[in-house]
């Protein structure tokens, strides 16, 4: 991240990065939203949101791959279960393929998402 960004800046590009509104970010850092339309004209400020946020878009695409390894785990324990019933392993894994009707498509955008933002 620039250092020739003040603190104010600095503290704007990682709440937008955040998803934080303008108006909430102009009151908290007692700024004009106007001071804020400025600030992401301004190049550096620009490439430092351009950053943040494709550090923060990681982060989430991190996590949701943790989540999933985590959730894949538990249902393969569940249906490896020898003490738990064939109806229910098989319940299980309905549910589980239901889920993942669709979730290429979203994967697959957050993906295009990810990569929009690293050019």
């Amino acid at each position: 991240m620039s250092t020739k960004l003040n603190k104010n800046q600095l503290i704007a590009v990682h709440l937008l990065a955040s998803g934080v509104k303008a108006s909430i970010i102009a009151k908290e850092l007692d700024l004009r939203e106007e001071t804020l339309s400025r600030w992401r004209q301004i190049d550096e400020f620009k490439k430092a949101l351009e950053d943040a946020t494709e550090a923060i878009l990681r982060e989430i695409d991190e996590t949701h791959k943790n989540l999933l390894i985590s959730s894949q785990n538990v249902i393969n324990e569940a249906l490896n279960n020898v003490e738990l019933d064939l109806f229910k392993k098989a319940n299980l894994a309905i549910r589980y393929l239901s889920l993942l009707k669709g979730k290429e498509d979203i994967m697959q955008k957050s993906s295009d998402n990810l990569f929009k933002h690293t050019l």
